[in-house]
């Protein structure tokens, strides 16, 4: 008996994860895809598409606070996948109206912008972007109806400009690396590829858990710096820039020193939900999805950072 076909909505199909899931999907079997885009990014997208691709593309023009635009998006849909970046205004209002219009149209499933560490594990006030999620999540209780909420975490991003850029772990130009702590806590590993494959299986499964867990490696701080050197053939220094209390001091005082300035400071909000273990996930789902090999930070670093470290 032929497996019925599903269509699959992506909003936020034009910024970086959101394409390379709505690529993982093309590649699915049995699977429409249709994107949610801004009016006046029809055009990048299409752009950006194959030619066979964009035959099996469906485009609902719309955002986020046009009723009317969700809920053409969600009509048919068996699952809704969000990869929309921004403020509360977006994670958190804009999220919970693409709820209501996925639970109106019947959608079964909702896989909302998280892809980062467990979230749920860490404390409120550790990761502002963690506190957004996590509003989201607990005020859509109140309205998602029978729309199962499946939360994606996959660490953090296996990536240049993330692990290797935005966290402010490496500085592979000075050949250092920051440490707080003792760095002996397990850290997760996942490639933005390698997350968008895993999320585009958990949209189209018959059944996932409401949160899934995945990761392409897990190494403490140590074993990640032991990784890169063999791989690169280069030696790392450590900066050892203090305890985990005077981390979270650090965090504190570049904050109050400049509240608006997100860079100032969130990237250490992720480093310390790392480094301190709290972000670490616990109990992989990799095996739920067998037809994903998820890419090893050896790997990554071979294939990614050799020859421009």
């Amino acid at each position: 008996m032929e497996e019925s076909t599903k269509t699959i909505l992506v909003v936020g199909a034009t910024g970086s994860l959101g394409r390379l899931i709505l690529q993982a999907l093309l590649e699915a079997p049995n699977t429409r895809v249709r994107a949610l885009v801004r009016p006046g990014s029809r055009g990048k997208l299409a752009a950006e598409l194959a030619t066979d691709e964009a035959a099996r593309v469906e485009i609902v023009d719309g955002e986020l606070g046009d009723p009317a635009a969700l809920a053409r998006a969600c009509a048919g849909a068996f699952a809704v996948v969000s990869a929309v970046q921004g403020g509360p205004e977006i994670i958190v209002d804009g999220q919970l109206a693409l709820l209501a219009a996925a639970r109106d149209a019947g959608v079964r499933r909702m896989i909302p912008s998280d892809y980062s560490v467990d979230l749920f594990r860490l404390a409120p006030g550790e990761n502002i972007n963690s506190d957004w999620r996590r509003t989201f999540a607990e005020r859509a209780e109140a309205i998602r109806g029978d729309v199962a909420l499946v939360h994606v975490f996959n660490g953090c991003f296996l990536d240049k400009r993330v692990l290797f850029g935005f966290l402010g772990a490496f500085d592979l130009a000075a050949g250092t690396m920051n440490l707080w702590g003792e760095g002996r806590a397990p850290m997760d590993f996942t490639t933005f590829r390698d997350t968008a494959r895993y999320t585009a299986r958990a949209a189209i499964a018959d059944e996932v858990p409401s949160v899934v867990r995945v990761a392409g490696d897990t190494l403490d701080f140590w074993q990640l710096k032991e990784a890169v050197e063999e791989v690169t053939g280069r030696t790392l220094s450590v900066r050892h820039q203090g305890t985990l209390a005077e981390l979270d001091a650090e965090i504190d005082r570049r904050r109050a020193a400049a509240p608006t300035d997100l860079f100032a400071w969130l990237p250490l909000m992720y480093w310390r939900g790392m480094l301190n273990g709290k972000g670490q996930l616990l109990g992989l789902d990799n095996q739920r999805f067998p037809e994903v090999a998820p890419t090893d930070l050896r790997a990554y670093v071979r294939a990614e950072l050799v020859g421009a470290a």
